[in-house]
């Protein structure tokens, strides 16, 4: 249950709080006072395009808050996932705020700096409702699995499965054309997280998502290696975001549930 693994795991020291005076970062921005931002806009609820057109959701927000602690203003670009990361190593972002796994080698990565974690997340079997033929994870294998081009839950479902099981995977650049193609049988099962295709099925009675979450992971921001003193101040506002709550409180607003930042899943080493 996605219960347990929020509250899975060691506890994660709090990083020190920002100082309002250290403004190094912004002399390496690539607008003045900006913060440009990477995203999808196709990853609801984290970033998305809402019913007035305009983009929205959870790292909207988050992206938005830090900014206005940071007293800049914020500039997103939409891009499909594969390629926010490379256009972040390849300077076209400050950031990349879309969801991003903390996986090891992202972690690890000179390209960009990962921050410490926003939300706690896992991956789980979303499916038709009306497919009774996968009813837990062990009827997925041998069958046809949608992921997001580029994404690191491909990787984690590997793991989670028995060697082998499956075989059979079509790549697409967002949500929006995962969920097409399961209502349309293309595809028998999305391999994805827990919290964003549930809050799709919230949505959608056409969809479910099984409740069984395993590979639990953290998910958070990656910031440009050309400015580490943005990330040293984006990180110390997201450990005071833990802290004081302000974090849970758009966690339960975007995603209908809250986390226990107190207790997470360890970094993964490999």
């Amino acid at each position: 249950m996605i219960k347990a693994i929020l509250a899975a795991g060691a506890a994660l020291a709090a990083l020190a709080p920002f100082s309002a005076g250290a403004q190094d970062f912004k002399a390496k921005l690539l607008k003045p006072d900006t913060i440009v931002v990477g995203t999808t806009g196709s990853a609801p609820p984290t970033s998305m395009i809402d019913a007035s057109g305009k983009l929205a959701g959870y790292d909207i927000a988050v992206m938005e808050k830090i900014a206005a602690d940071l007293g800049v203003k914020v500039e997103f670009v939409q891009l499909d996932w594969a390629g926010l990361l490379p256009g972040l190593a390849a300077g076209r972002f400050d950031v990349v705020a879309s969801g991003v796994t903390r996986s090891a080698e992202r972690i690890a990565s000179k390209d960009f700096i990962m921050l410490s974690p926003y939300i706690v997340n896992g991956v789980a079997v979303t499916k038709l409702t009306s497919n009774a033929k996968i009813a837990s994870w062990d009827d997925v294998c041998g069958k046809k699995m949608g992921v997001i081009r580029g994404s690191n839950e491909p990787k984690l479902i590997q793991q989670a499965v028995p060697a082998g099981c499956v075989t059979n995977v079509v790549e697409y650049p967002g949500w929006t054309e995962l969920a097409l193609d399961l209502k349309n049988g293309r595809i028998d099962w999305i391999g994805m997280d827990y919290l964003g295709p549930s809050y799709a099925a919230s949505k959608d009675r056409n969809i479910t998502v099984l409740p069984e979450v395993r590979m639990p992971k953290t998910q958070s921001i990656a910031v440009s290696a050309a400015d580490p003193d943005l990330a040293k101040a984006m990180d110390a506002l997201i450990a005071r975001y833990r802290e004081d709550g302000t974090l849970n409180a758009l966690v339960e607003k975007w995603f209908g549930q809250k986390v226990d930042f107190a207790k997470m899943p360890p970094d993964p080493k490999s």
